[in-house]
């Protein structure tokens, strides 16, 4: 029983003499990555210009012209649904949107969206 006491007394001084240091990680050095120029330049690539797709419509207008026949007047309205692109490629027919150069138009081009291109007036009876 003494020995006991005693391996219970020597492990609990043992134990509270010893000191925790804190584990210090070894300091990590952080190299900036490479810079790698992804941009392509204008010469390399194709310009393709995608038309504009367009919507036809006729309206005609009957007016009452008493005594005489009415006045009846068509017209034709072309209006744009989707405007004009002009994308670029490369070799590999893939479309390519990041070009060294930032003044190159790219994107939607000409009329918009709900603007007329054509109102021509197909003629009727004037009386």
């Amino acid at each position: 029983m003494r020995r006991l006491t005693f391996l219970t007394l020597s492990t609990a001084l043992f134990i509270s003499a010893c000191t925790t240091t804190p584990i210090v990680d070894a300091p990590q050095i952080v190299l900036p990555p490479e810079t790698v120029n992804t941009c392509l330049p204008v010469s390399a690539l194709t310009k393709v210009i995608i038309p504009a797709e367009t919507q036809t419509r006729y309206a005609t207008t009957l007016i009452d012209n008493p005594p005489y026949e009415p006045i009846e007047t068509t017209v034709k309205q072309v209006r744009v649904v989707k405007p004009a692109q002009i994308i670029y490629v490369d070799s590999n027919n893939q479309e390519v949107i990041d070009i060294c150069e930032p003044d190159v138009e790219i994107g939607d081009t000409g009329p918009g969206v709900g603007e007329i291109l054509s109102d021509d007036n197909m003629g009727g009876d004037a009386g």
